[in-house]
């Protein structure tokens, strides 16, 4: 009854039909936080509630999918209470994207923050002196959970651990954090904590292997401190890894990322900032890359065009820009709006964010048609 699994995650709604965004999780044994884990995720559908939590279809663009860390998850959770400020929420919104693999997750019965409290995180973090200076970010919200669970907690013994079956324990994952977007931050300890624990996996796995799953923690804001360093290149010889080695791993990890960027089919400018940073920070000269998807000129907007419009936009306050203000624009300015994107009878796609993984998008560049963002529409307009 001391092991816990404290999470918080960020959605693209409260939906059956919404995806997560960005999962944090803190493990904590009695009243210790022995870990962190946090990463956004790509929900291969538009982000239409951006506001709320800041996260883009952009800033989601490299980040893994669901099914790509949904192995290192169940590690995390797997005979752990379940912990979270609202855990019908998380619980709910985690057991639809494992169904979406066809897993069946037992979340056993957790602990909720939130009833224990009868408050709002924020209220509950002031009532219990636990600063949360960036509420809607996943790993800090668990985290000020986490503190508060430390509070607020009486031994029950009704609750019972999350149960997970077959699942690879050993499954190395690449993972993107806010912070690999951030100008400026303060870099966090999660990640020395992980390689930490990852010494006593020594001849678990191949050597390459043990070192990526440390280069893919250190790597999740793409920057690696001194400290971190030190610890690589510390781990990297315990592991009997040569120089050359330790870079033909770089080379790897540098390579997924690339992959990332040119699974949807598109490069955006933040996608070619992340590839250049990353190689900067391992050491390796940038790939020269060639972008995927060419902006289009103001000839895609003469009359008789046929536009398709996909997602909820939002202007710099957060106000709806509705598809119908969009379509009567296009109507006025001689233009054809259409409902769906086929080959024949559509030739340019507007969508709130161009980075989005969503089905028209997707469709749309199979089949070579320009993708654009709403702003730029109606400047174009």
């Amino acid at each position: 009854m001391d092991r816990f699994a404290v999470v918080d995650v960020e959605t693209t709604g409260f939906g059956k039909t919404d995806r997560l965004v960005e999962i944090g999780i803190v493990l904590v044994d009695g009243n210790e936080i022995i870990q962190e884990w946090e990463t956004l995720i790509n929900p291969e559908r538009d982000i239409s509630n951006s506001y709320i939590h800041g996260i883009t279809s952009d800033s989601v663009s490299l980040a893994p999918v669901f099914g790509e860390i949904a192995d290192e998850i169940s590690t995390f959770l797997d005979e752990r209470i379940f912990v979270a400020h609202n855990i019908s929420f998380d619980t709910r919104m985690l057991e639809q994207e494992f169904a979406r693999l066809k897993r069946t997750v037992n979340f056993g019965k957790g602990f909720c923050t939130l009833q224990a409290t009868s408050l709002k995180l924020d209220q509950a973090c002031l009532k219990y002196g636990v600063i949360n200076s960036t509420t809607h970010r996943a790993l800090t919200d668990a985290r000020a959970t986490a503190l508060i669970l430390s509070q607020v907690f009486n031994n029950n013994s009704q609750l019972t651990p999350v149960s997970i079956e077959g699942f690879s324990k050993r499954t190395i994952t690449r993972t993107l954090s806010r912070s690999a977007l951030d100008l400026a931050h303060s870099s966090g300890q999660q990640n020395l904590r992980r390689i930490a624990r990852n010494y006593e996996m020594a001849g678990l796995q191949g050597a390459s292997l043990s070192y990526m799953d440390a280069l893919s923690s250190v790597m999740s804001d793409f920057e690696i401190t001194s400290d971190e360093a030190r610890h690589l290149k510390e781990w990297a010889g315990d592991l009997g890894l040569s120089t050359d080695q330790q870079q033909r791993v770089h080379q790897q990890f540098l390579e997924l990322v690339v992959e990332a960027a040119n699974r949807d089919g598109f490069l955006s400018e933040t996608e070619m900032r992340l590839i250049a940073k990353a190689a900067a920070t391992l050491g390796l000269e940038a790939p020269t890359i060639t972008a995927l998807s060419q902006d289009p000129t103001v000839d895609y907007l003469k009359a008789g065009v046929m536009v398709c419009f996909t997602g909820e936009a939002r202007d710099a306050v957060g106000i709806v820009i509705t598809r119908e203000f969009l379509e009567a624009t296009a109507t006025a300015k001689g233009l054809v709006a259409v409902s769906n994107v086929t080959k024949q009878a559509c030739q340019l796609l507007v969508a709130a964010d161009k980075s989005s993984m969503s089905g028209k998008t997707k469709t749309a560049r199979g089949f070579g048609i320009p993708v654009i963002s709403v702003e730029e529409f109606l400047e174009l307009i």
